[in-house]
């Protein structure tokens, strides 16, 4: 692991040799290492077309004579980027994502965390792989890191492969579902408490929740769901409600607004 961190960070620094803004005279490459990250700072800002959101997919060339020179080093990739390399090592090493997020039209800044957070992310996704007999390719890795980190879904077929792997699950049924890790990970990395908080409460148990309110206080407006369910979207908080009534266990009373829910006797 120790290896491979020196060579993201050289890869790193290569990188930002290549790539830096030559016009700029009065600023040089910044360099810090510290516990807490690995900071790189290259004067100019991303190339032309380049975002902090595309820069895994799409090339640009800044420096053509400078990068192709040390493509014949064996430094750099031929796309003359290699951040790939630097967001897969760092994954591989269980670190999370690498931060571009201070970079601007003046400088690029990639800060490489230090710290492990979570090693057995790769042991499991490893586990799967020699289970299933396959190969994660560095974007479906990058894909299952952001829903690690609780991040949004945005490759519909990686979303569809996972599911039916089994290692990622779907919470909610409307337009605010959210896809997390699926429990035999929590159960790997033994922190079953973590999927417990991130999953919620199952289905059934929020519908129990509804009915208990109901016995107790005999009706149930929008407002004391909300309260009850705080972490869930309105839409959601009805779907709950239609399916206890078309379960004929509660009825709706008033306006849709200003009506009221109770148990159906």
């Amino acid at each position: 692991m120790v290896r491979m961190t020196k060579i993201t960070n050289c890869i790193q620094i290569v990188n930002a040799i290549a790539h830096r803004d030559y016009t700029i005279k009065s600023s040089s490459i910044f360099i810090k290492a510290s516990p807490k990250e690995f900071f790189i700072e290259s004067p100019g800002g991303f190339p032309s077309g380049i975002t902090p959101e595309n820069i895994l997919i799409k090339t640009s060339w800044r420096n053509r004579c400078i990068a192709e020179t040390l493509e014949k080093t064996g430094l750099v990739e031929r796309s003359g980027q290699g951040m790939d390399d630097i967001f897969g090592n760092t994954i591989k090493e269980g670190k999370g994502l690498p931060d571009l997020s201070e970079s601007d039209s003046s400088s690029v800044v990639l800060k490489i965390p230090a710290q492990v957070k979570d090693k057995n992310f790769i042991l499991f996704i490893e586990k799967i792989q020699n289970e299933k007999g396959i190969i994660f390719s560095f974007e479906e890795i990058l894909e299952l890191e952001k829903i690690r980190e609780q991040q949004s879904v945005s490759t519909p077929e990686f979303k569809k492969r996972f599911l039916n792997l089994g290692i990622i699950e779907k919470i909610g049924k409307t337009s605010g579902s959210k896809y997390i890790l699926s429990h035999k990970y929590y159960v790997f990395e033994k922190r079953t408490g973590v999927y417990t908080r991130l999953s919620g409460i199952s289905r059934d148990k929020q519908k129990e929740l509804i009915i208990k309110h109901l016995e107790k206080n005999k009706k149930g407006y929008r407002e004391d769901f909300q309260d009850i369910f705080t972490e869930l979207k309105p839409m959601d908080i009805s779907n709950l409600l239609q399916e206890l009534k078309r379960e004929k266990k509660i009825i709706h009373k008033g306006s849709s607004k200003a009506g009221f829910w109770e148990l159906s006797k």
